[in-house]
């Protein structure tokens, strides 16, 4: 997760770069070099499995999931992409990093589960803290704020998916239908005003399908041993990225406004994270007092 954080930080950054691509273009580019470099990781894996005298499938077990869990990804990607162009990059990583608030509503309003109080605290604590950046941040948008929750929002179903499909199909597999998703609806979206990259914009546009590339493998791979929320807070580590990458890219050195907000951002996820814990223990007390 950690990897998975930096390597979407250097994502982000590298989008910033190209102000003068749209976020359509960014995502059909990265959705190209997405897929030769999945198929050339797919041929890798099949040959380590078939030098030790075993076979691996990348058939998909479940192709509905893998279809909307690459749509809510898509959708997750252009709203972070359109965040960052118009927001401080700190400040769109903290608002995306509310993933686990929006987690515990959808939870609530599509799977019937419940919400206790100190989840509700920390949902609260959460919106209150992206309101006091906007609040007390000139150089933050509403448009932008916008962007970055619908990112926090599509990305808590998106791995949802996630997790839900690594108990049926290959991590690569995930990885792979992602692209090749996007690069049709990318296309019908916008394909007629599609222009060629110039200059260094091509060196950025590859910088941001790797890291893209990297982003989606770690994170596929993490949600194989956390839950989306722990897996979520293990990442925090990068707004601090984000913050420290921003001051290059000339965003200035985060108000005190940018710093409260994004303490009242971690606080609520912390409080919530908590109350996870606190209901888990209380279902099953065996396992959760059993060491690891």
């Amino acid at each position: 997760m950690i990897a998975a954080a930096s390597s979407f930080v250097l994502m982000a950054a590298s989008a910033k770069m190209m102000p003068g691509l749209s976020s359509l273009e960014m995502v059909f580019g990265r959705s190209v070099l997405s897929v030769g470099i999945t198929a050339w990781m797919m041929r890798v894996a099949r040959a380590s499995a078939t030098a030790k005298g075993k076979t691996v499938s990348f058939r998909p077990q479940r192709s509905w999931f893998l279809f909307l869990r690459a749509l809510f990804g898509l959708a997750g990607l252009l709203c972070y992409l359109e965040a960052i162009v118009r927001i401080p990059l700190g400040t769109a990583v903290t608002v995306y990093n509310l993933t686990p608030v929006f987690a515990a509503i959808v939870g609530l309003l599509f799977l019937g589960e419940k919400i206790s109080k100190r989840q509700a605290i920390s949902i609260l604590i959460g919106i209150s803290g992206v309101a006091f950046i906007k609040g007390f941040s000139a150089d933050v948008t509403w448009p932008g704020v916008l962007f970055a929750l619908g990112t926090a929002f599509f990305s808590a179903i998106a791995y949802s998916f996630v997790r839900a499909l690594n108990k049926t199909e290959h991590p690569l597999t995930i990885v792979m239908v992602f692209p090749i998703v996007s690069i049709p609806l990318t296309l019908a979206m916008g394909g007629w005003n599609f222009r060629l990259p110039e200059g260094m914009e091509w060196f950025w546009l590859v910088a941001l399908g790797v890291a893209t590339q990297s982003g989606q493998v770690c994170l596929t791979h993490a949600l194989r041993y956390h839950t989306a929320s722990r897996a979520t807070q293990i990442g925090f580590i990068g707004v601090v990225f984000a913050m420290l990458l921003g001051i290059l890219l000339g965003d200035g050195i985060p108000g005190a406004a940018q710093i409260g907000g994004a303490g009242l951002v971690f606080l609520s996820l912390l409080l919530g994270q908590k109350a996870v814990r606190k209901k888990r223990s209380a279902l099953n007390p065996a396992k959760e007092s059993a060491p690891r």
